[in-house]
């Protein structure tokens, strides 16, 4: 495997030394957060953080309201965590894919400013922010729930071989400090020893002794760091940091993954075939199971859920129509993705299975429709399982390759040709363990929906796939538990429009329930679940804020 770009670090530690004392400047914002679950994970964490306002009481420990769920984290060394807010347009810059995840607050950290870094800030440097005064005590070491935080596999490697990862402060007098206090230095002890100095020798000339025992002799450094340098020094060896930085194989992540276009092609004048591709073949390469949704990066905050219409894991199709409406996602792969491009993809999940119970199959599908059904069609025929495909085209067909093969099970229904699916003759053959599937136009499917009804055929029989949501509905109260706060969201309005009005820091991308950048905890109340982006334990505790509404009175951990 070839060396990141990252890791050919050509820097010369000594201009890592002295930098100009750094001028007065603002603290933008105060952050704290609770434990909770995360990233889909049995893992544990207080990395989410929301901004705090007004006068903040700091302790020797931190701010009273911070919780730490890493029994490393904390303590009278590690009370508070400094971040630079330039960082995020860095890392904007060089990680496109995951620009939409880069704002303050990401890192988790409690203090923010803009003026001060790595490279500026020097372990033991006294500073005072409003009634405070706070010591540098160490770089932060960053482990792998920054993979997750990022969706970027190497982010924490990538994040402190940069010298990106903040650091943290002891508390030597306590008070009260408030967002836009000035951050002012008051004494400098140590001018050589910049965090970035100190990080250079903790990851990435991690042998030179002759530095380490001049670290280590810094009074003020941190005892953690003390530590770690000492069992170098006696031990003559570095320390594994690969499971601080990629954890154990049961939490690595492996959520997104690169594949190569190896295939672009045709099928009408609106829709186009992709092939994709690996990059890292791995030892997996399972069949994609009928009703299976990938996630695709597509540049900037661009993340859209596509239909799987076949293949493998290590090497699958997709079908794409060009939308008139586009919102990026269509656009960008029919005129911009080319052959050989590299996407980033998520894993293949199965959001719109076959009833495994039903003995009969009734698919109806209407234009681009008909990807939510092309792996499931061929299940059905090679397991030789009764079904029947009805769909309805307005002139071109798409993947024929893959219809024609169903023989008389597929009926195409072309409009130029004034052919017309008849819904109450279609339907009206169910019987009660024949399940009944549709995706295509809401003008389809609502006709779908009020046939079964009018034939009382029971909803638990009628299956439907949607690709566009609507996010209107009754209108209801959120109260946010951390934050103190009770917003009303409209009929028209979505949670997450209300909570950005608000103030709130909510990250988004699609916006129509596929991503699941938006969700949020949800502490009480009934939700009215939309989109595709959550598996079905996570709608207990979390919920989309993009699309999915509360009834009446929810209670949201925010």
């Amino acid at each position: 495997m070839s060396v990141p770009e990252y890791l050919h670090n050509p820097l010369d530690p000594e201009t890592l030394k002295a930098p100009p004392p750094f001028q007065p400047h603002p603290l933008t914002q105060i952050r704290s957060g609770k434990i909770k679950k995360v990233f889909n994970l049995d893992v544990d964490s207080a990395i989410f953080k929301i901004p705090l306002r007004g006068s903040i009481p700091i302790t020797e420990f931190g701010i009273p309201s911070d919780q730490q769920a890493y029994h490393g984290h904390g303590g009278v060394d590690k009370a508070l965590l400094h971040y630079c807010s330039n960082h995020y347009l860095e890392w904007k810059a060089e990680l496109p894919g995951s620009a939409h995840l880069f704002n303050a607050g990401g890192f988790g950290e409690n203090l923010i400013s803009d003026a001060l870094e790595e490279r500026t800030v020097c372990v033991g440097d006294q500073i005072s922010i409003g009634e405070i005064l706070v010591q540098v005590s160490e770089p932060r070491a960053p482990c792998f729930k920054l993979n997750h935080r990022f969706e970027v596999k190497d982010m924490a490697r990538r994040s402190q071989s940069l010298f990106r990862t903040g650091w943290y402060y002891r508390v030597l007098k306590t008070g009260s400090i408030s967002p836009g206090d000035m951050i002012t230095l008051v004494e400098r002890p140590h001018p050589e020893w910049t965090i970035a100095r100190a990080q250079y020798y903790l990851y990435i000339e991690k042998d030179n002794k002759e530095a380490m025992e001049e670290m280590v002799k810094l009074p003020e450094l941190g005892k953690s760091i003390k530590k770690l340098v000492r069992k170098r020094l006696e031990k003559d060896a570095v320390e594994d940091q690969d499971g601080r930085m990629f954890g154990p194989e049961e939490v690595a992540m492996n959520t997104w993954v690169e594949y190569r276009i190896a295939g672009k092609r045709k099928e009408t004048s609106s829709v186009t075939a992709f092939v994709l591709e690996a990059v890292q073949q791995s030892s997996e390469d399972l069949p994609v199971l009928p009703g299976s949704h990938v996630r695709l990066k597509l540049g900037g905050k661009l993340v859209r859920a596509y239909s799987v219409i076949g293949g493998t894991t290590k090497r699958f199709e997709l079908g794409v129509a060009l939308e008139k409406e586009s919102r990026g996602g269509s656009k960008y792969l029919h005129e911009k993705a080319k052959i050989g491009d590299i996407l980033i993809a998520g894993k293949l999940t199965t959001r719109f299975p076959l009833a495994e119970e039903a003995d009969r199959h009734i698919i109806i599908a209407g234009g681009i429709g008909i990807t939510a059904f092309l792996a499931a069609l061929k299940y059905l025929q090679q397991t030789h399982q009764k079904y029947e495909l009805h769909f309805a085209v307005a002139q071109e067909v798409p993947f024929k390759s893959h219809i024609m093969p169903l023989g008389s099970n597929a009926k195409i229904y072309n409009k130029v040709h004034c052919e017309r699916l008849d819904l109450n003759t279609i339907i009206s053959r169910a019987d009660d363990n024949t399940h009944i599937y549709c995706c295509g136009p809401q003008r389809l499917m609502d006709g779908v929906k009020e046939t079964a009804k009018k034939l009382g055929v029971p909803d638990s029989l009628v299956h439907f796939e949607a690709f566009t949501i609507e996010t209107g509905g009754d209108p209801f109260t959120a109260e946010l538990r951390e934050s103190q706060k009770t917003i009303e969201v409209g009929g028209s309005q979505s949670l997450l429009e209300a909570l950005q009005a608000a103030g709130m820091d909510i990250d988004s991308s699609c916006e129509v329930g596929n991503c699941g950048t938006c969700k949020v905890g949800v502490c009480g109340g009934r939700v009215q679940h939309r989109g595709t982006a959550l598996a079905g334990e996570e709608r207990e505790s979390t919920m989309l804020s993009c699309v999915s509404r509360g009834i009446g009175h929810i209670v949201l951990d925010l």
